[in-house]
């Protein structure tokens, strides 16, 4: 004869129709469901699965069927009432497009290692004890943001989520991606992403700095990035980059592409490739602000960059060791 339930079926099934399919442990044995129970569900075949410690979902080989909505539930059940999703999984539940193909639909990835595109970021307090595992990245910290809720689940605010996800990739280009479609879908700005990784104060965090500096800076081709990562290495003077110039009697303006050095009056073009149009005009441009502007006007190409740079430093390192006595001819300023 069946042995009879001592737990309300239907409140169980309810429990986890009300959380996409999962429970925790804890919920499950204050139904009354006994904890040899759970065990022999979760076991290997069993008709429930062990999702993560403590969670559990009410289907075998969840793993390799749970959506992403699915894992983010797990995540949050794992990490406690005052979990918050971050990274990745917050962007993408804030609606942030134009990420990297890999940072989406990532939830079939295999469970055996975290990867922070793939995985659910978690932040906790930093008096809980959790770790990461499987498909969860769990960070404790002091500094648990205020969570917006988004579907139902509880998010990081999207400047928070922008940083801990830069924070979790050291690809520069992934890190300018996603930058870069923040500020351009206006849902924050560097200003508040700088803020925020200052606030942070963590390690690796040279990326996203150097990321946000370039932006600053209106640093846009890959040979100014070069460029920029040759006068480093140097500890060269910092310039500044691709600044205007104002005619103040008409108004005018006038783009100086590439580094300035103001006080020494130096400038240093940064080629790219150029139709024969472009090219005249570039030399034009060069002409005027030798001759009108009258500063020393040098140029770099990407090759020279890659393969003759100390030759390029010998000629800009004497240029910037003239005394810092230039200025504007009058009725110009830079804007």
């Amino acid at each position: 004869m069946p042995k009879r339930k001592n737990y309300d079926d239907a409140a169980v099934t309810g429990l986890f129709n009300a959380q996409d399919g999962l429970a925790t442990r804890v919920q499950l044995i204050a139904l009354g469901v006994p904890p040899s129970t759970i065990k022999g569900r979760t076991r290997p075949r069993g008709p429930w699965s062990a999702v993560l410690r403590g969670v559990c979902a009410d289907r075998g080989q969840w793993l390799s069927t749970a959506t992403e909505i699915e894992r983010l539930r797990a995540a949050l059940l794992y990490g406690g009432p005052e979990a918050v999703v971050s990274g990745f999984a917050a962007l993408r539940l804030h609606g942030i497009r134009g990420l990297p193909r890999e940072l989406h639909g990532a939830q079939h990835a295999p469970a055996a290692a975290v990867s922070h595109a793939g995985s659910v970021k978690l932040l906790i307090p930093s008096d809980r004890r959790r770790v990461s595992g499987r498909f969860v990245a769990v960070t404790r910290t002091r500094r648990l943001p205020e969570p917006v809720e988004i579907d139902g689940f509880r998010v990081a605010p999207v400047t928070r989520a922008a940083v801990d996800a830069c924070l979790d990739t050291k690809d520069a280009e992934r890190v300018r991606t996603i930058v870069k479609e923040l500020i351009r879908s206006g849902r924050c700005t560097a200003a508040a992403l700088r803020q925020e990784l200052e606030a942070n104060r963590m390690r690796s965090s040279a990326t996203m700095r150097a990321v946000l500096y370039e932006l600053g800076e209106g640093i846009g081709s890959p040979a100014e990035r070069q460029c920029l990562r040759r006068l480093a290495n140097v500890a060269a003077p910092p310039p500044l980059w691709n600044r205007t110039v104002l005619e103040q009697s008409t108004g005018r303006a006038a783009l100086l592409p590439g580094a300035l050095w103001p006080e020494h009056g130096v400038a240093l073009e940064v080629e790219s490739e150029l139709d024969a149009v472009s090219r005249e005009r570039a030399a034009a441009r060069r002409r005027w602000m030798s001759h009108v502007l009258r500063l020393t006007v040098t140029q770099v190409t990407p090759g020279q960059l890659r393969d003759r740079w100390d030759e390029v430093w010998v000629e800009l390192r004497t240029l910037l060791n003239r005394p810092p006595t230039y200025r504007l001819p009058p009725g110009y300023v830079l804007a």
